[in-house]
């Protein structure tokens, strides 16, 4: 078998563990996570959120069975779910109003150096409706095919093919109608 046969240094698929995949992988994949969530639930909420995801993930080690692919679809299908546990709960409880401009001040310092290409790529995909964001952003940033992001959000294959395009459609147009002034100097 040279597929998994460990030749490369890494540890063959069905003899990883989960901690040495999330050992192996949690860098890369905490940050999309934490990029995910906060566009899907909130940047507020991003961080708590994805504790919560990994504390999960973790509690499921005697059942895990999989590679770094298999970790990932289990990090994001838990991130998703609790994504809308934080809505839900969120609606269930009173809101306070704040003045325009004060949710600044509630953003906690990016731990990575600041991607400004990145930051506008998400503030556009956050102004898409919810449905559109949340499939561009599971194929784009956490690279699931139109298949396992169907599986993921309970959607067909097709469906998710279609909100797709008309995500990208849609900040294609809203690249042209409002294009990004040259940040080179």
């Amino acid at each position: 078998m040279g597929r998994g046969s460990g030749d490369d240094g890494r540890v063959p698929p069905e003899r990883a563990s989960l901690r040495e995949l999330i050992d192996a992988g949690f860098s890369s994949l905490h940050g999309d996570l934490v990029r995910y969530l906060g566009a899907i639930a909130g940047a507020d909420a991003a961080e708590d959120i994805a504790s919560q995801v990994w504390l999960e993930v973790v509690g499921r080690e005697s059942a895990f069975r999989g590679d770094e692919t298999a970790l990932r679809r289990l990090a994001f299908a838990t991130a998703r779910r609790r994504a809308l546990d934080h809505r839900r709960r969120w609606w269930r409880r009173a809101v306070t109003l704040h003045p325009p401009g004060d949710r600044a001040l509630e953003r906690a310092a990016p731990d990575e150096p600041y991607d400004v290409g990145r930051d506008r790529a998400l503030d556009r995909i956050a102004r898409l409706p919810r449905s559109q964001a949340e499939v561009v952003l599971l194929r784009v940033m956490a690279g699931f095919s139109a298949e396992e992001v169907a599986q993921l959000t309970g959607r067909t294959p097709g469906a998710v093919r279609v909100l797709q395009h008309r995500a990208l459609r849609r900040l294609a147009d809203d690249m042209r109608r409002d294009p990004e002034p040259d940040d080179r100097m």
